[in-house]
């Protein structure tokens, strides 16, 4: 439906049949630039909700190039109340592109209080059926625990799971390098690994 999102070929194969995209990851590893990157593609185009709950968005980068960012609208939420009102917000708009950077940040904060539970599972349903009409996706990143095996997951992982039909790790390696690496799809992926470095200007693919 959408030539580009992330500007390499092979991601855009597997974010084009998916409705729901998650990137998790350490801090730092580029989670945010990577959502920001998708977003200066397509929301120059079509209506899009952008999220903030860790004050992580680089509005620098936006204001520098803010005709990529035309028909975006941007919020922030630091409670979990805020961000379900905005979720609510959000599904009476109607967007084609939703993105929550992070998803799972306010819920690893309240995750203990008995409602927390039902309003990340909310928030998430409203944001997918906010897009559903127009065939449109959700975008978001998520922190990371260690789990069970001594591997990096989501917090959250089957809520994260059970809703985002794609999964994608964020990482870092030396000399400033990051990477991708899927851990769930809709359809088979055709990479492995894909290294990318951060610009001031964005996502620079390296493969």
């Amino acid at each position: 439906m959408y030539d580009v999102y992330s500007g390499h070929r092979l991601l855009d194969g597997v974010i084009e049949p998916s409705t729901a995209v998650l990137f998790y990851g350490p801090a730092g590893a580029g989670k945010t630039t990577l959502l920001l990157a998708i977003a200066s593609n397509v929301c120059r185009f079509h209506d899009c909700v952008y999220i903030s709950t860790e004050e992580t968005l680089h509005y620098e980068r936006v204001a520098k190039n803010p005709e990529k960012y035309e028909k975006a609208l941007f919020a922030e939420a630091y409670d979990m109340d805020t961000l379900l009102r905005l979720a609510i917000a959000t599904y009476l708009l109607r967007p084609v592109f939703v993105f929550v950077d992070s998803i799972n940040a306010l819920f690893r904060v309240e995750a203990l209080r008995e409602s927390a539970l039902t309003k990340q599972v909310f928030i998430i349903s409203l944001l997918l059926e906010a897009v559903a009409g127009h065939r449109g996706k959700l975008f978001a990143t998520a922190q990371v625990r260690v789990g069970e095996r001594g591997d990096l997951e989501a917090s959250g992982s089957r809520i994260m799971d059970y809703y985002f039909d794609t999964v994608i790790g964020v990482f870092t390696e030396e000399a400033g390098r990051r990477y991708i690496k899927p851990a769930k799809t809709p359809v088979p992926a055709s990479f492995n690994k894909l290294s990318f470095k951060i610009t001031e200007t964005g996502v620079e693919w390296l493969d």
